[in-house]
């Protein structure tokens, strides 16, 4: 049965996901009339149906469409970025938040593998210092791992702090990056590629990427 005009005009979520040494990961975007926008949505997880649940939560108010053809560039990133992180994974964003959330972000982008900050320093960093729980906050609601690598911050007492996505999982991202990254922290600072943010440069238009099939979700 054919979509009405108003139906095909809705902009729609495409996904992919994949398996990795540490379970599952699910990227996303948003694509508007056969146009893609930045990577909106990355998690990791063990279930990938529990993350498509989280996705649609997320960011709601879209069509949910699977079309792994059109991440094949980035889940290789992800994949690689996962199993040897010896360099920031580097993808065109589009992030979602406040004015404070992506300062935050921001600050989180521009850290580099193998390296640790605390909120207290995040919170310096952006110029608002004494918002270590705000900084902390806006990392918790970060929505895209490995990428914006809220896994990088930590408490200034040295204690375990929480991650979206598994304090296993942050425990194994630092250890990989300390281990290989420790001998020489590289000090240059990564290209913004990030949609919403004042970055020293324009943002590179994304690629364009035509729209697959909907996937239909299950009545609940």
């Amino acid at each position: 049965m054919s979509q009405s005009p108003s139906k095909q005009n809705e902009s729609t979520l495409h996904f992919a996901t994949d398996a990795c040494a540490l379970g599952h990961f699910l990227i996303a975007r948003v694509c508007e009339a056969n146009s893609a926008k930045g990577i909106c949505f990355l998690s990791l997880g063990d279930d990938p149906s529990s993350q498509l649940s989280e996705l649609a939560a997320a960011i709601p108010h879209h069509e949910l469409v699977e079309a792994p053809d059109s991440f094949q560039t980035e889940l290789a990133a992800v994949r690689q970025f996962i199993g040897q992180p010896t360099q920031s994974l580097v993808l065109p964003l589009d992030l979602r938040g406040t004015s404070f959330q992506k300062r935050v972000w921001e600050a989180l982008v521009q850290t580099i593998p193998g390296e640790t900050i605390t909120y207290r320093e995040l919170a310096e960093r952006i110029g608002s210092p004494g918002s270590s729980r705000a900084v902390g906050a806006a990392c918790g609601q970060n929505q895209i791992a490995l990428a914006v690598p809220c896994h990088r911050a930590v408490r200034s007492d040295g204690k375990d702090s929480g991650f979206r996505w598994g304090l296993e999982r942050k425990r194994e991202l630092l250890d990989r990056e300390r281990v290989l990254n420790r001998p020489s922290l590289r000090t240059g600072k990564n290209q913004l590629q990030l949609a919403g943010f004042d970055a020293p440069s324009p943002n590179p238009k994304s690629p364009t990427h035509s729209c697959s099939t909907p996937l239909r979700q299950p009545q609940t």
